[in-house]
């Protein structure tokens, strides 16, 4: 561990490191978590694993995002991915917003941020990429959860956050998890846990749709509606349920690396306040977390 970068791992990830070291062909799926502009912490960490670290690694490696995670995730199932990823920096810090932004304008800047990183070759370059297959994680939302009115959609959140106190379970009653996987029979999600889901095709048709679909974040960000292949309704932030994952992955042996930017898990956006609601560490056998340290974020100004 220096002053700024400290690697945490999982039991199973652990003794692989003290026996073999960590190599590129180690890896067998990134994570990518909800933040928002926490991301910016790893936006180097990201050009430099994709670049130099990953670059020539010949296996397959899935690819899982929920919320800005989902875009960056992208970047990294481009061709180009260093490249992509510094588009979406570029974008993401020339977005500006005032009190007269709506949640459509907000929408409409996340569809040309995603634009923007996929470049000239657009989402084909993604789709077709044989040996990074993305993953997008989004919430479909029931009831008033679903709704663009504000004070509907207030009460709708209201409730998840106090049903939530009792069981991450309640939140069938106000969302699904719905996965969007560029190979469905071998997704990592076949073994969904905690808050059930399903798991659709992610497509050239519903890519974009499933990448704005999950950094639509509730109250600001407009929902979208009725993804191509998927059930109706109305879609919203993987990161609802997914914050920072507490999934059992189903994948083959191998190491997940997860570039995160604070060495703190929590489940789901709900759980962010509630001390007593952690990730199972069986889940994180296999994971390698690479995460600033408390005097790195400490040192950053307002902390």
């Amino acid at each position: 561990m220096n002053r700024n970068l400290q690697i945490l791992a999982g039991e199973r990830a652990y003794q692989h490191i003290q026996e073999q070291g960590l190599q590129a062909c180690d890896i067998k799926m990134l994570l990518g978590a909800s933040g928002g502009p926490k991301w910016f912490v790893l936006s180097r960490m990201d050009q430099y694993i994709s670049k130099t670290f990953l670059s020539n690694a010949p296996q397959s490696i899935d690819l899982v995002g929920s919320s800005i995670g989902s875009m960056r995730m992208a970047c990294y199932a481009h061709s180009e991915p260093d490249k992509a990823i510094q588009r979406l920096e570029e974008a993401y810090i020339a977005s500006s917003y005032d009190k007269t932004t709506t949640a459509k304008d907000i929408a409409d800047s996340s569809k040309d941020m995603i634009l923007s990183l996929l470049g000239s070759t657009g989402i084909t370059d993604i789709i077709n990429n044989s040996n990074r297959h993305l993953n997008v994680v989004t919430a479909r939302t029931k009831g008033w959860c679903a709704s663009e009115d504000a004070l509907r959609q207030k009460v709708g959140i209201l409730s998840t956050a106090l049903v939530n106190v009792a069981s991450r379970r309640a939140f069938l009653s106000f969302f699904e998890r719905v996965i969007f996987s560029q190979q469905v029979p071998n997704s990592p999600f076949r073994n969904l846990a905690g808050v059930q889901g399903r798991i659709c095709h992610l497509s050239e048709t519903n890519a974009l749709q499933a990448l704005m679909a999950s950094g639509a974040i509730p109250l600001v960000v407009e929902g979208v509606k009725n993804i191509l292949g998927a059930p109706e309704g109305v879609y919203r932030d993987g990161g609802l349920i997914d914050y920072h994952f507490d999934l059992p992955f189903s994948t083959a042996p191998g190491l997940i690396l997860y570039p995160h930017f604070a060495p703190m898990l929590k489940p789901g956006w709900f759980d962010k306040g509630l001390p007593w609601r952690h990730v199972n560490k069986d889940h994180y056998a296999d994971v390698v977390l690479l995460t600033p340290t408390s005097g790195f974020i400490d040192a950053l100004p307002y902390g």
